[in-house]
C-alpha cells in the first residue's frame, strides 16, 4: 500500500495512575484523532491495523495506524478547508479490506491496499445520506436517508444534541437503503415516518440488521429494532416497561444473534445491563451500578462490559446474578462535548484490550488499554 502521506509512530506508553494498567496512546498530532462509533469494526490486515479519522493539515481525512509500529499512513487526501467534511463509518468489510465512506450525499467505497475509490451510490435530492455499516457476508453496506430539515430546523447533533428534540418532532420520511458493494445502486429496505438511525448489521447473520427510533430515549415510541430481510418486517426488541424508561446504545456481541443494550429509570435512580437475542428470545438482564446518564457501554459478550460515564473507562463483572461493582480500567479524563470526541469504548476481538477516545491532551487522541486476566484486582470505583 502506498499511502498518501506517512508518520513515525506517535505512541507513547505510560501506567494508568489509578489502576496500573498498561495503556498505550496511539497518536499524537495536534490536531484530534478519533475511533470510529463503538458498533464499527475499524481494524484491517489480520488486526494489525487500525482505521481512524484524523484532522491533520486542516483537513479531515482517513488513516490507518500500524499497531506493533506505530507507523500512520493517511488513505485519503481530501483538500484543506474542503466544504463537505466526509463522513467514515471506518467499518471494514470482512471478506475484503474495504472501507466505506460519505461525501456530499455520495456513498464511496474505499479500497485499503490500492486507495482505488468506487462511487456506490447518490442520495435522491432532498435527503441527506448517514452510515455505511456493512453486512456479515461484506455484500451490501448499509446507510440511512433521511428528509432533510435543514430549512426549518436547526440542528447541530454532535454539539450537544442541539435540535435533536425538533428532528424527533418532526417524524422525517426516513429510508433504510441496502448498496451493493461491486456493483452499487440503492435498494430500499425500509421506509417511514420517523427518525431512523443506528443501523447495525449482524457480524455473523448476514440477513439481519438492527436499527432504533432515534430521539430523547424517554420520549420515542420504540428504541431498538431487529429486521429480518427474509421477511422485510421489523421487529421490536424490548419494550418499555414504565412510563419514561430509557432503552438504548444497542450494539451486537461477537455472536452476531444477541444485542447488548442499557436501561435507565431515573426516577428511581437504577440501571440495568440487558442483552436479548434477536428473535425476543433468550432476555438477560441484570441491575448495575445507577448511571448519571445513557453512556456508552460495549462488550463481546454479557459476562464482562465496559462504560465510559464520568473520567474513567470502567469494567463491570456478571457474577451470576447481577454486576459486581464497577471497576476502573483506566482514566480517560475526557470531556463530552463534540459527539465523536465521546471515548466510546469498544472490546477489541480478543477480549484483551479496550479501544477508546480521549481529549485529555486538548484535542483528542486514541488510546488502547490492557484488560489484566484477574479483573476483580482493578481498584474499585470510588463514588
Amino acid at each position: 500500500m502506498k499511502a498518501y502521506q506517512t508518520w513515525p509512530s506517535e505512541k507513547i506508553r505510560r501506567t494508568d495512575r489509578v489502576s496500573g494498567v498498561p495503556v498505550t496512546q496511539l497518536t499524537g498530532y495536534l490536531g484530534h484523532s478519533c475511533h470510529a462509533y463503538f458498533t464499527s469494526n475499524g481494524w484491517w490486515d489480520s488486526g494489525r491495523r487500525l482505521l481512524f479519522r484524523g484532522d491533520r493539515d486542516n483537513a479531515s481525512n482517513l488513516f490507518s495506524v500500524e499497531i506493533e509500529s506505530g507507523e500512520i499512513s493517511r488513505l485519503t487526501d481530501f483538500p484543506a478547508g474542503a466544504k463537505a467534511v466526509p463522513g467514515f463509518a471506518n467499518d471494514v468489510n470482512p471478506v475484503r479490506p474495504e472501507v466505506y465512506y460519505t461525501l456530499e450525499n455520495k456513498l464511496y467505497a474505499l479500497e485499503l491496499e490500492t486507495l482505488k475509490t468506487r462511487l456506490l451510490y447518490t442520495c435522491p435530492e432532498g435527503f441527506n445520506l448517514h452510515g455505511g455499516l456493512v453486512g456479515a457476508d461484506g455484500k451490501y453496506v448499509y446507510a440511512t436517508v433521511g428528509e432533510d430539515l435543514s430549512r426549518r430546523i436547526y440542528a447541530d447533533l454532535s454539539a450537544g444534541y442541539i435540535g435533536m428534540e425538533e428532528i424527533f418532532n418532526a417524524h422525517p420520511d426516513t429510508r433504510i437503503v441496502r448498496v451493493d458493494t461491486e456493483r452499487g445502486g440503492g435498494e430500499e429496505i425500509w421506509r417511514e415516518k420517523n427518525w431512523v438511525g443506528h443501523v447495525n448489521p449482524s457480524p455473523t447473520r448476514p440477513e439481519l440488521i438492527s436499527f432504533c427510533h432515534e430521539g430523547p430515549w424517554q420520549l420515542v415510541d420504540h428504541r431498538i429494532w431487529v429486521l429480518d430481510l427474509r421477511d422485510g418486517t421489523p421487529r421490536r426488541v424490548r419494550e418499555r416497561r414504565a412510563p419514561g424508561e430509557m432503552v438504548g446504545h444497542e450494539y451486537w456481541h461477537l455472536d452476531g444473534e444477541h444485542i447488548g443494550y442499557q436501561v435507565h429509570r431515573r426516577e428511581e435512580g437504577k440501571s440495568w445491563f440487558g442483552a436479548v437475542k434477536y428473535d425476543g428470545t433468550g432476555q438477560r438482564e441484570a441491575e448495575c451500578v445507577p448511571f448519571p446518564s445513557p453512556d456508552h457501554i460495549h462488550s463481546n459478550d454479557f459476562d464482562l462490559i465496559a462504560s465510559d460515564s464520568g473520567s474513567s473507562i470502567k469494567l463491570y463483572r456478571f457474577n451470576g446474578a447481577d454486576f459486581d461493582p464497577a471497576r476502573v480500567l483506566c482514566m480517560h479524563d475526557g470531556s463530552f462535548f463534540y459527539g465523536s470526541h465521546h471515548p466510546h469504548p469498544r472490546f477489541c476481538a480478543d477480549g484483551r484490550h479496550i479501544l477508546y477516545n480521549s481529549n485529555v491532551t486538548g484535542y483528542c487522541q486514541l488510546y488502547l488499554a490492557e484488560i489484566p486476566e484477574d479483573v476483580t484486582a482493578l481498584p474499585l470505583l470510588k463514588k
